[in-house]
């Protein structure tokens, strides 16, 4: 079963998929639009194009049709029935969540990499509460601010300044965060999942 995980939190339906199958065993049970094919067919990159078939097959499960999804300007996707969605992909996971408020998804794998990128996302006090600048912590750090800008939905968010974590839990699987451009300003909630060498977090609106 290629369904990895469906949590709940906080309301919000979260489908997680692990990657298994080959681009054809993908696409065996969809009927992609003319469209959909025409980007599927863009992608140059086999990962990066199973990544694209697996969100169409959660789609999919989710019941979403293609009519009730579009992309803005930003690329950001949007339904059409008032609810929310996020999407996120890394390596050979991909997932989406759906809720009525507005709300962000961003999985990545655990990497030596962001040692070497921390300070371009991550402020002094951020460093204070974490303690430990570890490839997971640092990681934990990336998804939260990524999943907040995701939900956020405005551009030009610089993630140091403007993406503010002011609260994590002892488990470091809860946080609240702090964003805002310039006279907007949003509270949001976040839980992150721990699995397979990846981190998962989701932001939701504080109301």
């Amino acid at each position: 079963m290629p369904l990895f995980n469906s949590l709940k939190v906080n309301s919000n339906n979260i489908l997680l998929w692990k990657i298994v199958e080959s681009q054809d065993e993908l696409k065996n049970h969809l009927n992609l639009s003319n469209s959909l094919n025409f980007r599927l067919n863009k992608i140059k990159s086999t990962s990066q194009r199973k990544q694209f078939l697996g969100v169409q097959n959660l789609l999919k499960l989710l019941k979403i049709e293609k009519s009730e999804l579009i992309y803005d300007s930003n690329g950001k996707p949007k339904l059409l029935n008032n609810n929310f969605i996020s999407i996120s992909h890394s390596f050979d996971y991909c997932g989406v969540v759906l809720s009525k408020f507005k709300v962000g998804l961003d999985i990545e794998k655990l990497r030596p990499k962001i040692l070497t990128i921390s300070k371009k996302f991550i402020s002094p006090l951020e460093l204070n509460l974490i303690k430990d600048e570890s490839i997971e912590n640092l990681t934990k750090v990336w998804t939260i601010k990524e999943a907040v800008f995701k939900a956020f939905g405005y551009s030009g968010i610089d993630f140091k300044e403007n993406i503010l974590i002011e609260s994590i839990n002892i488990e470091f699987d809860r946080a609240k965060v702090k964003v805002y451009k310039n006279e907007i300003i949003e509270y949001y909630n976040i839980e992150i999942i721990d699995f397979s060498q990846y981190i998962c977090s989701v932001a939701y609106l504080i109301k």
